[in-house]
């Protein structure tokens, strides 16, 4: 992925009562809204970007946060391009935005005093993941990674490929006459696919409000890109260390591709398959086994 030049104005904060503060930065023209969560320990210190997945948004991994925190880590959870309180086209999903994103979080961060811009780090889930690995590749300012379940290729089942393929095509046209994506809807998906292990959270995300909005109104080809990446092809030219973990009970992106992906890796890299795990690995059972492992890689990485 070609490097992106990313649009720096002036940002803004504030304090919220939780002790987090709520950052805004611009990204390509678009003002970028995220919670930076503070180290509860001596700054400077390792921060790490947190890019959510397709149709989430920056107010899941709180809890995160909070135990990276404990663990002296600070989190700058990010609302991607088009997502949660951000700016830019709703619910589009395209990684070359969402790594100008990253990079324009980057360039924030390295104006903050409780920051060592020598341990500034990435997390992300799904298409965040493919962002913080994207992004390495011509990012050199990223020390290490936590790719989460990243989807790095096509996993769908032919017959769903050859489907989105073909509402892709209309979206094109669509586009092309109006200015405007064809939107779908995928609630199905939440149906058909459990993205978490546990049944009770697994039903809780099936009726979330924002997850159903964005859902509702897939659109194409904005979106394609949260299932048609070529990632996998470039992950070598990654150099920043890098642990992929992944749900034993990941429906959506196979066990078998987070094999695929760490032995492609060339970096200094780790995996680890969480079992009772599903694709949503930060909010499932376990989620506190991968906050730990995630913890644990960065503080074992600082320079």
């Amino acid at each position: 992925m070609e490097s992106l030049t990313v649009t720096k104005l002036a940002t803004s904060h504030a304090t919220t009562s939780e002790g987090r503060e709520l950052v805004k930065f611009c990204s390509l023209g678009v003002e970028i809204h995220a919670f930076f969560v503070p180290a509860a320990a001596e700054l400077p210190g390792p921060v790490l970007i947190v890019s959510h997945g397709a149709g989430e948004f920056k107010e899941n991994y709180l809890e995160m946060a909070d135990h990276l925190s404990r663990r002296g880590i600070s989190s700058l959870l990010l609302d991607m391009h088009g997502h949660g309180a951000s700016g830019g086209r709703r619910y589009h999903v395209c990684i070359k935005e969402w790594v100008a994103d990253l990079r324009a979080a980057i360039d924030y961060l390295e104006t903050r005093d409780d920051v060592d811009p020598q341990q500034i780090s990435g997390f992300g889930l799904s298409s965040g993941g493919t962002t913080i690995l994207e992004a390495a590749v011509v990012e050199p300012r990223l020390h290490a990674l936590v790719a989460l379940d990243a989807t790095v290729m096509n996993t769908l089942p032919l017959s769903i490929t050859l489907s989105m393929s073909a509402m892709s095509g209309l979206g094109y046209i669509k586009r092309l006459l109006t200015g405007e994506d064809l939107r779908i809807s995928i609630v199905k998906l939440l149906d058909e696919v459990e993205l978490a292990s546990d049944p009770e959270i697994n039903a809780r995300l099936r009726v979330d409000p924002g997850k159903v909005m964005a859902f509702k109104n897939f659109p194409l080809p904005g979106a394609a890109q949260a299932f048609f990446v070529s990632t996998i092809k470039r992950v070598s030219k990654i150099k920043a260390a890098t642990l992929v973990i992944w749900g034993e009970d990941d429906h959506l992106d196979p066990v078998s591709t987070a094999h695929l992906l760490h032995e492609k890796l060339t970096c200094q890299k780790a995996i680890e398959i969480v079992a009772g795990n599903g694709h949503a690995g930060h909010l499932d059972r376990n989620r506190k086994q991968v906050f730990d492992l995630t913890a644990n890689w960065l503080l074992k990485h600082r320079p």
